[in-house]
C-alpha cells in the first residue's frame, strides 16, 4: 500500500488545487484585492504548515545545516510561484474556471525537461503520443464548430476567455519549473519544513509587492509623501475594501489557504516517493475536478460537451507524457 501512497497524495493535490482555484475565483469578484488575497491565503497556509511542522518535530527551524542547493531551490520556487500566482489571478478575473484549468496540462509538454536536466528523471517514448493528445485537446477547447453567429453574451465570454488564457499561459510556464525547484529543496532538507518556508516567504513577498505598488503609484501621481504615510493610506484603503467585502470574503480566502496547504503539502510528500513527472501526471487530472466545480457552482454551462471532451483528451495526453 505504501508503494502507491504517492498516487493518493497526488490526487489530493489535484482535488484541492481545483477547490483552491474555485474559491479564489469567487473571492476575486471583489476587485482590487488580488495581491491582498494572495498575501492572506499563502500566509495562512504557511502558518498552518508551520504549526504542523512544530507539532511533528517540536522545533521551529530544522537542525541540519542548510546548503546552497536548498536555498537555490527555495528562491526559485518562491519567485516563480509568485509570478505564476499573479498571472493566474489576472486570468481568473476574466475567464471561466472550466475553460482555463485544462490548459494547465500544457505544462506536460515542457514539464519533462527540468527533471531530466536537474534530477536525471527520463520519461518513456510514449510521451510523444501524449503530446499530440494535449495539443488536440487544447485546440478543441475553444474551437467553434457551429457556423451560426455567436450571441453578444457568448462573444463577450469568448473574448474574455482568450484574454484570460494569455495570462494563464504565463502561469503554466512558471509552473513548469516550480515542481523541480521544490523537489530540489525538499530533498536537500525536510519536506514539511521546506513547504512551510516557501509559503511564508510567498506571503512576505506579496506584502512587499503591495508596498512597492503603493509607493510607485504615489510617485507616479506626483505626490510628495513619505513612504510611511503612503503605506498607511494604502493599509486604510485595503482595510475599508475588506470591510466592505465582508466576513464571508475573509473566510473564503482563509479556506483557500487551507486548500493551498493541503494541496502543496500532499504534492511535496509525493515528490519524495516518485519522480516529479509521474506525480504531476496524476495532479494534471485537476481540470476534471475544476470542470465539475465550474459546472455545478459557477453555472458554466456553455459548450459543456466540447469542454468535457477536450479536458479528457488533455488529461489522457498528460498522463501518457509524464507517467513512467
Amino acid at each position: 500500500m505504501m508503494r502507491y501512497m504517492w498516487i493518493i497524495y497526488s490526487l489530493f493535490g489535484a482535488i484541492f488545487q481545483a477547490a483552491e482555484m474555485a474559491i479564489k475565483k469567487k473571492a476575486l469578484q471583489v476587485r482590487g484585492l488580488n495581491n491582498v488575497i494572495a498575501l492572506i491565503a499563502y500566509g495562512f497556509a504557511g502558518l498552518l504548515l508551520l504549526a504542523l511542522y512544530i507539532f511533528q518535530s517540536g522545533q521551529f527551524w530544522i537542525a541540519a545545516p542548510l546548503s546552497a542547493v536548498f536555498w537555490n531551490g527555495i528562491f526559485w520556487t518562491v519567485l516563480l510561484n509568485m509570478v505564476g500566482v499573479w498571472f493566474m489571478y489576472r486570468a481568473l478575473d476574466l475567464a471561466d474556471l472550466s475553460y482555463l484549468m485544462p490548459f494547465m496540462t500544457l505544462t506536460s509538454l515542457s514539464l519533462i525537461i527540468p527533471p531530466m536536466i536537474f534530477l536525471g528523471e527520463f520519461p518513456m517514448l510514449r510521451s510523444f503520443f501524449g503530446i499530440v493528445l494535449v495539443v488536440i485537446g487544447a485546440l478543441a477547447m475553444d474551437y467553434k464548430f457551429e457556423k451560426s453567429k455567436l450571441s453578444a453574451e457568448d462573444h463577450h465570454r469568448r473574448k474574455n476567455n482568450r484574454k484570460g488564457l494569455v495570462y494563464f499561459i504565463a502561469t503554466a510556464l512558471c509552473y513548469t519549473f516550480t515542481p523541480t525547484a521544490m523537489k530540489i529543496a525538499t530533498v536537500a532538507s525536510n519536506v514539511l519544513f521546506a513547504t512551510y518556508l516557501v509559503h511564508l516567504l510567498m506571503g512576505v513577498g506579496f506584502l512587499l509587492l503591495i508596498a512597492i505598488i503603493a509607493v510607485s503609484q504615489a510617485r507616479k501621481n506626483g505626490e510628495r509623501k513619505n513612504v510611511a504615510r503612503v503605506l498607511n493610506e494604502e493599509f486604510a484603503r485595503t482595510k475599508n475594501q475588506l470591510t466592505d467585502a465582508g466576513v464571508k470574503f475573509f473566510l473564503a480566502v482563509l479556506i483557500a489557504g487551507v486548500a493551498i496547504a493541503i494541496q502543496n503539502g500532499s504534492i511535496n510528500y509525493a515528490f519524495t516517493l516518485a519522480p516529479v513527472a509521474s506525480v504531476m501526471a496524476i495532479k494534471r487530472t485537476m481540470p476534471l475536478f475544476a470542470f465539475v466545480i465550474g459546472y455545478l457552482y459557477f453555472k458554466e454551462r456553455a459548450n459543456v460537451g466540447q469542454k468535457l471532451a477536450a479536458t479528457a483528451l488533455m488529461i489522457i495526453g498528460a498522463v501518457l507524457i509524464t507517467a513512467f
